[in-house]
């Protein structure tokens, strides 16, 4: 027959099934840990795409402004140089018509002149037509 069952192998058994148990405990733990790390990650993953998208977004609003801010720039540039052109050909407009109205009163001068060297030559000749006609 076999060696008797003793107190010392029921001990050795029980301290083998707590090694056992012990190594169970431990092995439970570091999964449960990775899977609380695991956790964790995905959730601060879960926070950073969130924030990345709310980043994102204030990203693309701001990006939005200076688009509607280059817009309106380029609009006010065009429009001031639309302007300028404007008031350029209106400052040739006022020059020509300035130089036009200064020939036309040189020319009106000169018809005045005229009107007045034809009148006393009428006066003159209306003169000598008198005295011819009274002396006759």
């Amino acid at each position: 027959m076999g060696n008797p069952y003793s107190a010392k192998d029921f001990q050795l058994e029980v301290l083998d099934r707590l090694a056992e148990m012990r190594n169970f405990a431990e092995a439970l733990d570091e999964s449960w840990n990775k899977k609380l790390q695991a956790v964790k990650e995905q959730r601060l993953l879960k926070f950073d795409s969130r924030t990345l998208i709310a980043l994102a977004a204030v990203a693309l609003s701001i990006t939005g402004y200076v688009v509607q801010d280059a817009r309106n720039s380029s609009r006010q540039d065009t429009e001031i140089e639309a302007t300028k052109a404007r008031v350029q050909r209106l400052e040739q407009i006022a020059t020509t018509n300035t130089e036009a109205r200064i020939r036309t009163e040189v020319q009106l001068g000169e018809l005045r002149d005229g009107q007045n060297e034809i009148k006393t030559l009428i006066q003159a000749h209306d003169s000598a037509s008198r005295k011819t006609g009274a002396r006759m």
